[in-house]
């Protein structure tokens, strides 16, 4: 008898709880856009070529729900022709990010640590969107519509054909920035002018380029470790007709900081693998002093009836930039 209880009690459970497990699937979608309602979003124009494919990678971190989703927030209002996209492989967070009105691309190619190779990430994006522009941007940046505004100042200008265009920019590092913020450019800009530190020219987090752009030479260097940005950007600057655009007078970028102290200003500095760039750049004759915003030979800058001007730096390059081929292994010391 008390067996045929336990067997009856056992089938009970069974039953409850596939029945739990079938509500949830069924009704899965309804109870995850209800709780993802309040998201910020600018539907795409499908009938325009995108203006700019706008991607990044992150992983699940409880510790950064509030910045991730600023972000995804903060870059659903940036334009009505941009696409957002989220390199993962976790399933939940595909699901998640896509009902806010994201793209996801799987990780395909990776470094021996596991971090994705920012090369193949380019040519995944472009392999899978027709833009006219690709950013990679890291996943604790923000920006206002000035990214925006740049991007279309920079393409009307004498610059907008170049095959090897590049755009970049500095960031300024802001602790504790709010959803309100986040959504609210104006706010946003206030939170960077009360508590914001312009980052030193060296730390560039996101680049913009065309399918155009010659990456075939470029290493197999992962994203979110130090030396990916002063490389690409002393390549692009060493060349003979550089194309590079330091856009930060016109567009802010926002480094969301979640870490106390120095840590939290220089994450890549605090990871396990954090010398993984450094190491397989040791071989590369490069000038490492070149890979600043200082050293990109164009600029924007605001008039004052507020258009956006393309500026030539010419005799404002800083001396560091100009470095000659005696210090070019001390530069990489």
């Amino acid at each position: 008898m008390v067996q045929k209880d336990v067997i009856l009690k056992t089938v009970c459970l069974v039953v409850f709880m596939l029945q739990v497990t079938f509500i949830y699937v069924k009704f899965k979608p309804d109870i995850q856009m209800k709780f993802e309602s309040n998201y910020y979003y600018n539907p795409r124009n499908n009938t325009k070529k995108p203006l700019l494919t706008l991607f990044t990678s992150w992983s699940e971190d409880k510790g950064k729900y509030i910045c991730r989703n600023n972000t995804i927030n903060n870059w659903n209002l940036l334009h009505e022709n941009v696409v957002r996209i989220l390199f993962t492989n976790d399933a939940a967070l595909s699901y998640r990010v896509m009902s806010m009105g994201w793209k996801v691309l799987p990780i395909t190619k990776v470094g021996t640590t596991g971090v994705p190779i920012l090369k193949d990430m380019f040519y995944a994006t472009m392999a899978a969107e027709d833009s006219l522009f690709y950013a990679y941007a890291n996943g604790d940046i923000l920006f206002t519509d000035g990214l925006i505004k740049s991007i279309k100042a920079v393409k009307k200008s004498k610059l907008g054909g170049a095959r090897d265009l590049l755009m970049i920019g500095q960031r300024y590092d802001t602790r504790n920035v709010s959803k309100n913020e986040a959504t609210n450019y104006y706010k946003l800009i206030t939170a960077v002018k009360s508590r914001g530190d312009l980052h030193r020219p060296e730390g560039i987090d996101y680049f913009i380029l065309k399918k155009t752009y010659p990456l075939h030479g470029f290493p197999d260097l992962v994203i979110g470790r130090i030396q990916i940005d002063t490389y690409l950007v002393s390549i692009a600057v060493s060349s003979s007709h550089s194309h590079v655009v330091d856009i930060s007078k016109t567009s802010i970028a926002v480094h969301q900081v979640t870490l106390p102290g120095k840590k939290g200003v220089r994450e890549g500095h605090s990871k396990q693998d954090t010398s993984y760039n450094v190491k397989l750049l040791e071989s590369k004759k490069w000038y490492k002093r070149r890979g600043s915003t200082m050293c990109a030979p164009f600029y924007t800058k605001r008039s004052k009836n507020m258009t956006i001007k393309i500026k030539d730096r010419k005799t404002d390059m800083h001396i560091k930039c100009t470095e000659n081929d005696k210090n070019k292994n001390k530069a990489n010391d």
